[in-house]
């Protein structure tokens, strides 16, 4: 019994945040209008034009291999990491990209080196930085651009769940952007 209802409590705590002393995330009903904007989008990012038409991260290898240059570092293959040294003559230690995160790097101590730019990121500071009916503006397309994507789902059920979600988020989220821009 006492061990049901600590389970319970960390059941319970775990839902809600951690606790007010301890930091962690913000409880969803103790979320601004404009956290909550930011929460959706950071789940949808990828979907907004603002990201599709700048191609997040750039895919320009150039960009990377000067920033490499700058810290001292070459790419090198995962096939030839075993067989070249560690440090070249130039003094720069090798790393291999991670092919599933562009920009990011891993070196032979196994630290994690992303040079994508910081920026632009799609992050919790930089969205909150951004003005409202920017960021209903990009919410808004990207939840017109998921409807879009879903409608290629094979998983027909699923798909029609996930579209009444969204069409019911973007009537919530075109009013607030409303509100938004006759604010400015």
């Amino acid at each position: 019994t006492r061990r049901k209802a600590a389970v319970i409590k960390k059941k319970k705590s775990t839902e809600e945040g951690i606790g007010e002393n301890e930091g962690g995330p913000v409880k969803k009903r103790d979320r601004s209008t404009k956290e909550d904007v930011v929460a959706q989008l950071l789940c949808r990012w990828w979907f907004s034009d603002e990201y599709k038409k700048n191609d997040w991260p750039p895919q320009d290898e150039a960009f990377y291999q000067e920033r490499l240059e700058k810290q001292k570092f070459r790419k090198v293959t995962i096939q030839e990491w075993e067989w070249l040294p560690e440090e070249d003559d130039k003094g720069r230690k090798k790393v291999y990209e991670l092919s599933q995160f562009r920009g990011v790097f891993r070196n032979s101590a196994g630290d994690t080196i992303d040079l994508r730019p910081q920026e632009s990121c799609p992050c919790l500071s930089n969205f909150m930085k951004k003005d409202m009916a920017t960021l209903c503006s990009m919410l808004i397309s990207a939840y017109d651009n998921q409807l879009k994507d879903i409608k290629h789902s094979r998983y027909i059920k699923e798909a029609e769940k996930t579209q009444n979600a969204i069409k019911t988020a973007l009537t919530k989220i075109r009013t607030i952007s409303h509100q938004a821009n006759q604010m400015r």
